[in-house]
Formats: structure tokens, sequence, C-alpha cells
């Protein structure tokens, strides 16, 4: 996960022997273990100002979701539950975390201020609502649900239905259009649509986990089969582009602000 200047990179390593979170600078210099515990510590996640990193941790024999500086200090506690946690997604603004947890019995959507306070249930369904993603504004958080993609006010009242097939929603840097990837069709297509749900398009055939450019013009994904990167205008012109073609196989990519 690179941080918001594109000056450091943060990390999850099992390098000492458990699972930890690092971060180093972007020329691999630098190295710094952040947090260290007997239990693991997952998936970081800086906040837009660069100042915070939020990640999921077993550290209290249950999936929770901690903070810390971006230096390691501070580290503090933001939820707390003894079922599952996860998924953090800071607003625009860095002052807000969704997140999903099961602490009611089903998997929703809930919010959080920074420092734990504030916490609000923005979703009460019988379905499974996962991996939250903030409007650029935001003022609107959209999610997945049993194959489904939603969008909800950041109070938790607007509920609309955007998508009948979809997953892994993510919004283009000035929030007007969502890009998934399709959870019906074979072999994964991305698609992107306006942030109410129309103008529905397809942009590739065969891909998965789409990620928007800064400047909203370009849209990367990895392919289903042979795990490539390839990039696509957003707008639907033109052919998907490779930029990847190794041997292995190639996963999540992420763009950096110039």
């Amino acid at each position: 996960m690179w941080s918001p200047d594109g000056l450091k990179i943060a990390f999850e390593s099992n390098r000492d022997g458990n699972f930890e979170i690092y971060v180093m600078n972007a020329d691999g210099t630098g190295l710094a273990r952040l947090a260290s515990h007997a239990q693991r510590d997952l998936a970081p996640v800086w906040s837009p100002d660069g100042l915070k990193i939020a990640f999921n941790t077993h550290r209290d024999l249950d999936n929770e979701i901690y903070v810390m500086n971006a230096d390691g200090s501070e580290l503090a506690r933001l939820t707390d539950s003894d079922q599952h946690d996860g998924g953090p997604a800071w607003s625009s603004d860095s002052a807000k975390i969704a997140f999903m947890s099961r602490r009611d019995g089903n998997l929703e959507i809930y919010s959080v201020n920074a420092d734990g306070s504030g916490l609000i249930r923005l979703t009460d369904r019988d379905e499974t609502d996962l991996w939250p993603v903030w409007s650029p504004d935001g003022r609107r958080i959209a999610f997945e649900s049993d194959g489904e993609i939603y969008a909800v006010n950041a109070d938790g009242s607007g509920l609309t239905r955007l998508a009948s097939d979809g997953q892994r929603p993510t919004w283009s840097p000035d929030g007007m259009r969502i890009a998934f990837e399709s959870s019906v069709e074979s072999g994964g297509q991305i698609y992107a649509m306006n942030a109410n749900g129309s103008d529905r398009a397809r942009l590739a055939v065969g891909g998965q986990r789409p990620v928007w450019s800064p400047d909203g013009l370009w849209i990367a994904f990895v392919t289903v089969i042979g795990r490539e990167i390839y990039i696509v205008r957003s707008d639907g012109s033109g052919e998907p582009t490779l930029l990847t073609g190794n041997v292995g196989e190639d996963e999540s990519p992420q763009w950096i602000s110039p």
C-alpha cells in the first residue's frame, strides 16, 4: 500500500516469524517494523493525509482494527468486539473509517471516527455486506452485498442498489462513476457506471479488481486467466493494453499520484 505522497510503501510480512506491519521508502531503503505482536497484523491502509495507518489484527484473539501513526507510535485499538471486524476504509478527510463487522450477528457496514468514537451502524439487513469504500466527497459509501452493489449515505440513510451483479466497487476520483467486476458473468468482466447506477458500460472481458488512475482516465485490472495487469480507458474507448507479460502471476496494481 503506497503512502498518499508516493514516497513510502506499507506492507505485511512474516520475515521475522510472524506477520507484522512494515514500512519502507519507495526505493527499498529505510525498512522499519511498525507493529510487533505474537498474533498476526495484516492489510495496512494509509489515511489520505498520510499521517496514520489502519490495519487488521488478531492480537486480541479475534479480528479487530487498530490505528497507529505512520511511524508506528500511538498504537490504538479502534474496534472492540468478539466478532469479525475488518476491511477498514478511510474517508477522504481522514476523519472516519468504514469497516465490516459481524458484531450484531451478520456482516454489516459500520463507520467510526478515527479516534474510536462515534460508532454508527450503516446497514441492517439479512444479506452479507462487505468491503466498504468511501466516495471522494465523503457523503456516500459503496459496498458489495451477496453479489450486488449498494451505496448508502454516511449517516446510514439512502440505501440504494446500484447493480444486481457486481463486487469490489471503486469510485472514480471525481466521484461521478463507479467501476466494478461482474459477479455473474463467467470469466470476469470489468464495468463502469454512474454513481447512481445508470449508464452502465462494459470495459473489459476477463478482468478483476479494477483500480482508477488518479486522473480518472484509465482503469487498471488483473486478468482472471494468466494473472496479468492491463489498463483500459475508463470511457470504454479503445482496447485494453497489457502492461505486464511475466511468466509468473501479477496481482494488486495500485496507481500513485504524480
